[in-house]
């Protein structure tokens, strides 16, 4: 089977395909990424083209179609095309250019898996529709590497086209169902050569965890903090509506908030920023009411202080507010009689704040440095173990950079999902041109050769 591996990143669809066949032949791969391109050279002595609009026209006859492309928003303007006018300008276009083209029987794409909710659905349904003008059956399915015993959930939405009038059992595509009998464990990716200074953890940041320790082990036993928690609500009674957004209320008027409600005494002459700085951040950036969600989010954090906050020692609080405003927020996602020492499990470090959760699976990679950290390990997880949890071969060479390296697993499609989908489309190919039993034995001097 020849295929052509569009948007490659380091050849994510490519490592699958190979561990599954080593004879099929990838016959054109791009990325505009140069780093990337070394990977992919380096791993499977192809120069990756760049920029797909330019060398779209060499893309030579195959069979499977591969593309995790990027999801550009979706024009709404205009409607005489179609669907064709609706992808006009997307990269999506070119990854259609080329399909109607070439009419592979098979196409495969993967994305993030907010693309089924992206503008309401309509984009799905333009990518579907798009797919069915040009002759193809389009399946989607959401899929995660640990429903296959990869410790690593990461959600991502994978479409299959099955071109009609090629191939004859296109109705026969079903979706890989998890097959993992018991459940994951981090270890299981885990390297033990590792022993990068670089994955340790910060002086800084194992105070922030001891002192998120501190508090849990104070709460009564099977008591939990609300999910999420945001500190910054603690001991604090400004009024949530009336004020908003605080940019339109006159500095006397907010200084009398802050003496009404919280008993603090501002000077109404200071400075417009130091008196909005009494308020935390959210509060000064929200430019409209605050919505009734949030308001009942907040109104928990202060009730759940006031029924626990006299468990925890003094000086906590205050203590809390020097971090920065990351590290004042915090999610629990252990359950309420799990170890109270955030160090016994995985900690992960998001601008939504801290995060805490089981050991299982490690949280989705992302291309952004959000590197997980196991706590019993004491340490972030490494690139190695980075690509074991996107199930690489353990001789995939990675790029030299670990940042980039980083990056570039946090792009890629795990190997274990895309083979269970490669699977089920081969099932479909095995269909499509049935070897008969009768020419089978007539190859063979006997059935038990056979």
């Amino acid at each position: 089977m020849r295929f052509v591996d569009l948007f490659c990143g380091i050849g994510g669809f490519h490592e699958a395909l190979r561990a599954i066949r080593p004879d099929f032949d990838c016959v054109y791969a791009c990325d505009t990424d140069i780093h990337c391109q070394k990977v992919y050279r380096s791993n499977f002595n192809i120069n990756a083209y760049g920029d797909i609009r330019d060398t779209k026209e060499l893309v030579p006859d195959h069979q499977l179609l591969c593309a995790g492309f990027p999801c550009q928003p979706f024009s709404k303007s205009g409607s005489q095309l179609g669907f064709l006018d609706l992808i006009r300008g997307t990269l999506f276009e070119d990854i259609m250019d080329i399909v109607r083209n070439k009419q592979p029987e098979y196409v495969l794409l993967e994305n993030v898996a907010n693309l089924l909710s992206h503008d309401k659905g309509r984009t799905l349904k333009i990518i579907e529709g798009s797919l069915d003008n040009a002759g193809y059956k389009a399946y989607t399915q959401i899929l995660s590497p640990h429903e296959f015993g990869v410790p690593h959930n990461r959600k991502r939405v994978f479409i299959v086209g099955i071109n009609r009038k090629k191939v004859s059992s296109w109705s026969e595509f079903g979706w890989p169902q998890g097959t993992a009998e018991n459940e994951p464990h981090v270890n299981s990716i885990r390297d033990n050569s590792s022993s990068r200074d670089e994955d340790s953890i910060s002086k800084q940041n194992q105070e922030v965890f001891d002192h998120w320790s501190t508090f849990m082990s104070h709460l009564p036993k099977g008591v939990t903090p609300p999910t999420p928690t945001w500190s910054m609500e603690f001991g604090r009674n400004y009024p949530l509506s009336k004020i908003h957004p605080i940019s339109r209320r006159s500095r006397a008027v907010l200084c009398e908030i802050l003496r009404e409600y919280e008993g603090k005494i501002v000077d109404p002459k200071g400075s417009r920023k130091s008196i909005e700085s009494r308020f935390p951040p959210y509060i000064r950036k929200m430019g409209r009411v605050m919505p009734k969600w949030k308001r009942d989010f907040i109104e928990k954090n202060r009730k759940f202080w006031r029924d626990y906050g006299k468990h925890i020692p003094e000086g906590w609080l205050e203590k809390t507010k020097s971090f920065k405003e990351t590290h004042q927020k915090f999610e629990w996602h252990v359950g309420p009689h799990a170890d109270r020492n955030i160090m016994s499990h995985m900690i992960h470090l998001r601008p939504s704040g801290i995060r805490v959760s089981k050991l299982n699976w490690i949280p989705s990679l992302v291309a952004i440095a959000q590197i997980p950290i196991v706590g019993p390990w004491g340490r972030k997880i490494s690139p190695r173990e980075a690509a074991n949890a996107q199930s690489f071969d353990i001789d995939f060479k990675l790029h030299e950079t670990p940042a980039v390296a980083y990056r570039q697993l946090g792009n890629s499609v795990n190997i274990t999902v895309a083979q269970e989908v490669i699977r089920q489309i081969l099932q479909v190919e095995a269909l499509r041109n049935p070897i008969s039993h009768d020419s089978r034995l007539r190859e063979h001097d006997s059935l038990e050769e056979l």
